[in-house]
């Protein structure tokens, strides 16, 4: 009697011994399941956030482009009217120059 309540009590521990060893395989599984899950969901996260930055930055970019596209044009009118002058108001306003430093700096 004794030695079966031995054995039954072995058979117990090699049961429980068991258990915990498929237990601790299968926490370590269900561990590295969550830990891939969530490096996915990471790597999902910074993509979604790297496609939104670079959508906003397009459209802020576009924006600039458009709010900056008269003020260019502008400027480039403006650049070409002086380039333009006519050679009559060219000659003024060297005759101009050329009497106001006659005057100021003496007779000549």
């Amino acid at each position: 009697m004794a030695l079966e309540a031995i054995n039954e009590i072995k058979s117990a521990e090699a049961k429980a011994d068991e258990m915990i060893k498929e237990a601790t395989l299968k926490s370590k599984e269900i561990v590295q399941k969550a830990s891939d899950e969530a490096e996915q969901k990471y790597n999902e996260v910074i993509s979604a956030a790297k496609e939104e930055c670079n959508r906003v930055m397009e459209n802020a970019l576009a924006e600039g482009n458009k709010v900056a596209e008269p003020i260019l044009e502008k400027g480039k009118q403006e650049s070409e009217n002086i380039y333009n002058i006519s050679d009559d108001k060219k000659n003024n306003a060297v005759k101009l120059v050329v009497e106001r430093i006659v005057k100021v700096n003496g007779n000549c």
